[in-house]
């Protein structure tokens, strides 16, 4: 028993007093608390006002129903539009975004001559926040009022008619502004960590690093060429990876998928962030890998940024439109992100993109800067 008490004290005093192993242990602790308390903090601030008003046009609605909706909608806007339009008119304008409900009834809704159940057809965009919300509170107290009476009162959106209008074009925008600013997150991280880990502390492990050092080249330019280098190589990963989640992606949502919506320059802005994000990440991840001693500590290192980066990334999904404060443009990631959210959906403005430019140049060049110095360092090079 005195054995095993020596053995795990040695190996507990050598956990945590080496500070590499404690930044591994502590940091991913740290980083989710603080994280989500500046997320937490941010959401509150920054909410979008709840949706309170709503445009509709419902046709032949009955009576009995009055109360029921004056009720259900008190706390909200209701716009009727009483103008006359034709139903293609109609469906058009919920189809474009400007209309958020059509509700159509038959006359004498109620009327016994009705062999069969009554069916509401309510006609609506899933695309549209507002149109949602006002179909689900219109189904929502329909279902409410008929589970008081009795089941198969009435049936809602019962045929073969589409209900849902939005196009595909506007489905793609909003699939793809919520889902790929996350995936790709991860792709450009996970290809630029599985090659930046091994890049210097590989070398330190091999002896190789040595050799390289004591030669004439200046160490900045060996630091600027690995990272150019790491640049290309996990650049070449990511985009590869993009584009096989490009294709699949029509099959994992379950639909079809239009890419209409978007052109040359939507690409070419795509570019540019995918660029400048796996450049920073591939300077951070060199710089953990030349800090690290070996291999396996690079990789353990690398974990807590990794878990930031998703965390981050994870943001993509509680919104589809991007962030209007040219100021979150400057945070390392999120900026990334917001810039992805912003493109796919269409809502990003030339000040916010220029700030992420800005800003993400000027962090890729401290970090090259502050990775020559490690160069520089035989403490940091050579683990004295």
């Amino acid at each position: 028993m005195r054995s095993i008490g020596i053995i795990l004290k040695k190996e507990l005093k050598r956990y945590f007093t080496d500070v590499r192993m404690l930044i591994g242990i502590i940091l991913p602790g740290l980083l989710i608390f603080l994280l989500y308390s500046v997320m937490g903090d941010f959401m509150g601030n920054n909410t979008s006002t709840d949706i309170k008003e709503f445009s509709m046009i419902v046709e032949n609605q009955p009576v009995e129903f009055n109360e029921l909706f004056q009720k259900g909608f008190e706390e909200y806007k209701i716009t009727y539009i009483e103008e006359t339009f034709t139903e293609e008119e109609i469906l058009k304008k919920i189809e474009n975004q400007e209309l958020d409900l059509y509700v159509y009834y038959k006359e004498d809704f109620f009327s016994p001559e009705y062999s069969s159940i009554p069916n509401i057809d309510i006609y609506y965009n899933s695309v549209s926040d507002a149109s949602m919300v006002a179909y689900t509170m219109y189904t929502g107290l329909l279902n409410a009022y008929e589970e008081a009476l009795q089941p198969n009162y009435f049936d809602i959106n019962i045929g073969d008619q589409k209900y849902d209008l939005a196009k595909e074009e506007d489905l793609t925008v909003r699939i793809f502004s919520m889902m790929l600013p996350f995936l790709l997150m991860t792709f450009l991280f996970s290809g630029a960590m599985g090659i930046c880990s091994d890049s210097i502390a590989g070398e330190k492990e091999r002896g190789t690093i040595a050799t390289l050092l004591v030669t004439p080249t200046k160490r900045s330019h060996i630091a600027i060429g690995k990272v150019s280098a790491l640049g290309i190589t996990a650049l070449t990963s990511a985009l590869v990876s993009f584009l096989g989640l490009i294709a699949s992606l029509p099959k994992l949502v379950g639909t079809n998928l239009s890419l209409a919506a978007y052109n040359a320059q939507t690409i070419l802005m795509l570019l540019v962030v995918i660029v400048l994000t796996v450049l920073l990440f591939t300077v951070v991840l060199t710089m953990v890998s030349t800090f690290a001693k070996s291999v396996k500590e690079a990789s353990s290192l690398s974990i807590p940024v990794m878990i930031l980066v998703m965390l981050l990334g994870a943001t993509s999904f509680m919104g589809t439109t991007a962030q209007t404060n040219p100021a979150l443009y400057l945070i390392p990631v999120y900026g990334a992100i917001q810039s992805l959210t912003g493109i796919l959906s269409m809502t990003i403005s030339p000040l916010c993109f220029t700030m992420f430019i800005l800003s993400s140049v000027v962090y890729i060049g401290l970090g090259v800067f502050g990775l020559t110095k490690m160069f520089n360092s035989e403490r940091i090079m050579f683990n004295i």
